[in-house]
């Protein structure tokens, strides 16, 4: 049992480092307050169809990494309290 915790711990800590690094990453879906102010849009064709190569990969692999962290996390809660 305890080589499972230490295995789970540690694969806990790797998906909590590639999340953030996946995360990080990515880039911002906000164009911020000045595109408020001044109407500037910048929609155009490629800008609305990029996301389907890494931005669209990235954000599938966090989801599917957050996923795996609470998963891990409620796995080790349960352990943690069977001793």
């Amino acid at each position: 049992m305890t080589a499972l915790k230490i295995i789970l711990g540690v694969f806990y800590m790797l998906i909590c480092l590639i999340v953030i690094i996946i995360v990080a990453m990515q880039e911002s879906k906000s164009e911020g307050l000045s595109s408020v102010i001044t109407g500037d849009n910048s929609d155009s064709y490629y800008s609305k169809n990029k996301g389907m190569s890494k931005e669209r990969f990235l954000s599938k692999l966090t989801i599917v990494l957050s996923v795996f962290f609470a998963v891990v996390a409620i796995v080790l809660s349960v352990l943690m309290r069977m001793g």
